[in-house]
């Protein structure tokens, strides 16, 4: 194993109790009802897998007959070559609580999966939202893709996707959907930065050729030029974004500036939340304690209610 995917398989690990184990994402006497490890690619089993997290009402699993539930749709991070869905189910039922249905996607991780697999993964498990909204009880007319880190890549690009029918055409898929929003958590938005600018261990330079092949962030010949970078995909159609980031991002360093200028160019409604504090680095807010962290989850709640509403 590389020493990248060795550092983010242990950032995981060494988080997964700050994540996943505080006492406030307990929610005790909160009945859930989750469905896990769905197949929604039957070409790729293994990876292209996901949970349905929802309240169970009156005790009951909640099926068809009950009213939809708005939905996010959550892609995890784990610097492209590491992660779970597993590792956001505290978010997941925390996001149940407060009266959304969430679907928590995996996909291929690099570097046994290179761009542009993971896009054709992230359409297909939108696909399966929408063919299974009813047998879930999920109201895909309110819907808002999610993400943090390198899930936040992914959420942004399948929203451009969205908004782009040619380069879904160009990946041999087709997107016939409009996300509410977009919720982007500490995310990488273009990839020749990454990989060129000051990072820890100069993680940025493996993780580009890792998800590419290519050596070199400008390449000449890179068919998939087009996927490297977020900011240039942006048009005036991209849904209405929510951008959390930390002024002191070890891992992910001003990726976000980019990002908000593409926003701010096309007139897209844009709510930003910043945590100046040296005190909070990547993905602050999963960690849930802090006023930052704090700040930036109530942020979340009132873009999706803003959004979405609430079903409950």
């Amino acid at each position: 194993m590389s020493f990248h995917r060795f550092f983010f398989k242990a950032i995981d690990h060494i988080y997964e109790p700050f994540q996943n184990r505080r006492r406030c994402t307990k929610f005790g006497g909160v009945q859930f009802d989750i469905a896990r490890d769905i197949v929604y690619d039957n070409a790729f089993p293994d990876v292209c897998r996901l949970d349905v997290c929802r309240l169970k009402r009156e005790g009951k699993a909640v099926g068809p007959d009950i009213n939809g539930s708005p939905v996010v749709l959550y892609f995890h991070g784990g610097g492209f070559a590491a992660g779970d869905k597993h590792c956001r189910r505290a978010l997941a039922r925390w996001l149940a609580v407060n009266g959304y249905a969430v679907v928590n996607v995996n996909y291929g991780l690099a570097p046994k999966y290179k761009f542009p697999s993971q896009h054709r993964h992230i359409v297909s498990a939108l696909g399966w939202l929408q063919n299974n909204a009813q047998k879930y009880g999920l109201d895909i007319g309110r819907a808002v893709f999610a993400g943090d880190s390198a899930g936040a890549y992914y959420a942004a690009m399948l929203a451009c996707l969205c908004v782009r029918p040619d380069l879904a055409r160009k990946l041999g898929t087709a997107v016939n959907f409009r996300p509410r929003g977009v919720i982007l958590n500490c995310g990488v938005y273009d990839m020749p930065s990454l990989a060129t600018d000051k990072m820890l261990f100069n993680l940025g330079k493996y993780i580009f050729r890792d998800i590419t092949g290519m050596q070199r962030p400008h390449a000449d010949g890179y068919m998939w030029g087009e996927l490297l970078s977020i900011p240039a995909l942006v048009t005036p159609d991209f849904p209405p974004a929510l951008l959390i980031y930390a002024s002191r991002d070890t891992l992910c360093g001003r990726q976000h500036e980019g990002m908000i200028a593409a926003l701010h160019n096309n007139n897209v409604p844009l709510t930003v939340y910043a945590a100046q504090s040296k005190r909070y680095d990547h993905c602050f807010s999963l960690m849930w304690k802090g006023e930052a962290a704090e700040q930036a989850n109530a942020h979340i709640l009132s873009f999706l209610s803003e959004r979405l509403g609430t079903s409950r």
